[in-house]
């Protein structure tokens, strides 16, 4: 038996200020000798042209993060910015989208899990929360304007050099304020694999961007439901798994968003998964209201709600910053 365990963290001001902070954690050690197992060499001007277009306050935040690593902002570019990884495949990750919001799991295994939940207000884009994802991305979260987004694997057939979902999904958030922004953005970004990418905003709109580096489609719907497969674009065989488990989401259409969060973090339920040895193991559970502007998550093996008021902390409400922590 091992034990999960989540940072509950806020950082404010300009992005190499929350960089700082956010190097400074414990956990950025953890995060760092993870990636420098896998990350291979990059092309560093390549990334840097791709962030000076899409996102050049994500460089400030990195060479934020290398000052406490004490390591050069290239090689914090190398290891954090996602850009140009080897293959890196998921299984799970299951997704309900709603007119009131959104509720999410996130599978896989513990030992690639950053284990901290963020909350980041910065000078220079649009404030956001959720569960962190190598550093500077995210697994999913919602942003000030009530965007939410979250990443779900599909294949590493058509790998390229590109961005990881992670980082996508973080840039989305960053610098979008709605589903057609961020559908926009999805489609022009440069992809390394092939994800579905679940949103929702505070209008009420949802939509899944089935995307890839070759391509991409839209999947719009007021009730949505994503697992690991693409739904329009058939190109690509779905696994048993993925096809079961949005068979039963869209046999359940009536249930409310809240009853939807507690089927997801129901270990008995079948979205619900506990193989960690196989990285298929439910690691979190997320619902997120962007018109109240409400986000609760829970880890698994635990039955402590956290709720971030998020309206409220934008307005310079404190969080409480500690550390949770469940058996699994």
């Amino acid at each position: 038996m091992s034990e999960l365990k989540v940072s509950i963290e806020s950082y404010r001001g300009c992005s190499f200020e929350i960089g700082e902070g956010v190097g400074a954690h414990q956990q950025m050690k953890v995060v760092q000798k993870r990636c420098q197992h896998f990350v291979q060499p990059i092309d560093i001007e390549k990334a840097r042209t791709v962030y000076q277009r899409f996102a050049p306050h994500l460089l400030d935040e990195i060479e934020g993060i290398s000052k406490p690593l004490g390591i050069t902002p290239s090689d914090a570019l190398s290891l954090f910015s996602g850009y140009d990884l080897p293959k890196l495949e998921g299984l799970g990750c299951t997704a309900v989208m709603k007119e009131e919001g959104y509720v999410r799991n996130y599978d896989f295994g513990p030992d690639y899990y950053d284990g901290r939940f963020i909350l980041r207000q910065s000078s220079e884009c649009y404030a956001t929360c959720g569960h962190s994802l190598f550093g500077i991305g995210l697994h999913e979260g919602m942003n000030e304007h009530g965007l939410t987004a979250g990443l779900h694997f599909v294949s590493t057939r058509y790998h390229q050099k590109g961005l990881m979902a992670g980082i996508i999904v973080r840039i989305v958030l960053d610098t979008c304020r709605t589903v057609e922004e961020a559908i926009s953005l999805i489609n022009v970004l440069p992809h390394a694999d092939e994800y579905n990418y679940s949103l929702t905003d505070r209008s009420g709109q949802s939509a899944i961007v089935e995307a890839g580096p070759l391509d991409s489609e839209v999947k719009r719907s007021k009730t949505l439901y994503c697992t690991n497969h693409f739904q329009v674009s058939n190109t690509f065989k779905a696994t048993e798994n993925s096809l079961q488990r949005l068979t039963y989401l869209e046999s359940h259409t009536v249930v409310e968003l809240a009853n939807w969060f507690d089927e997801f973090r129901n270990p008995d339920s079948p979205v619900f998964f506990n193989d960690y040895g196989n990285l298929f193991g439910t690691l979190h559970t997320v619902m997120m209201k962007p018109k109240e502007g409400i986000l609760k998550t829970v880890i698994a093996g635990s039955d402590e709600v956290i709720t971030v008021d998020f309206k409220e902390w934008l307005n310079g409400v404190a969080v409480n910053n500690r550390s949770i922590s469940a058996a699994l």
